[in-house]
């Protein structure tokens, strides 16, 4: 009983982690529309690839050759809450970003159909940014270009691939699909402004408050 578990549990892990995965590369618009249409999405893999990606960018700030980073640490120093923050805010951003204008384009596609189709995305970007890492170590000059192909067709791949998810998510045809990202892109934009404005907002009023307690403080004691 135990083995036939552990034989189901491992099929489960390689379904997950592994065979739907390359399933997507390799057949990007049919296995997009087997994670809409057959469930075949994990979030546990999401998880996993969302953990994945901010290590590998915490590993790319420390351990980047410098022949390629352009500089060189003795001790390599990292600002993990940061490189964490970009790495994530950005993911958050569009997927709300790309819900909020496909709700009123009548897209098909979830919010959580959203986020996993930009989870799946992300395979080619963290696969290559890591052998970016591991060969920007080990390069000349003249090679560097190797290391650096890594690190740019990462990001191309995975933005192809999600262009080609949103468009089988949501069932729109390819000119649509153009105008829902440059709509989502703006909405980004519009995200961020407001977001920033409160911030500050939020911060002015704090400092006015604090300001005051001080004044109070001063005069009274």
């Amino acid at each position: 009983m135990t083995a036939i578990i552990n034989k189901i549990s491992l099929k489960g892990i390689k379904e997950t982690l592994l065979t739907f995965p390359l399933y997507i590369l390799t057949h990007p618009f049919k296995g997009f529309d087997e994670m809409k249409f057959l469930k075949r999405g994990s979030m546990w893999y999401a998880i996993f690839i969302l953990f994945a990606a901010g290590l590998a960018n915490i590993l790319r700030v420390a351990y980047t050759g410098f022949i390629v980073s352009g500089f060189w640490q003795a001790t390599p120093y990292v600002y993990v809450t940061w490189t964490l923050f970009f790495t994530y805010s950005p993911i958050i951003l569009f997927c709300l970003a790309n819900w909020s204008v496909t709700t009123i384009t009548n897209g098909k596609g979830s919010l959580k159909e959203i986020f996993l189709t930009y989870a799946y995305s992300m395979y080619p970007m963290v696969f290559c940014t890591l052998v970016g890492i591991i060969l920007s170590n080990f390069v000349t000059g003249s090679e560097m270009a190797f290391a650096v192909f890594f690190f740019i067709v990462g990001p191309v791949l995975q933005y192809a691939y999600l262009f080609v998810g949103l468009i089988m998510i949501h069932e729109y045809t390819f000119l649509k699909a153009i105008l829902m990202v440059i709509l989502t892109l703006l909405a980004m934009l519009i995200i961020t402004f407001v977001a920033a404005l409160f911030f500050s907002l939020f911060n002015n009023v704090m400092m006015f408050f604090w300001t005051l307690v001080e004044e109070l403080s001063m005069h009274w004691f």
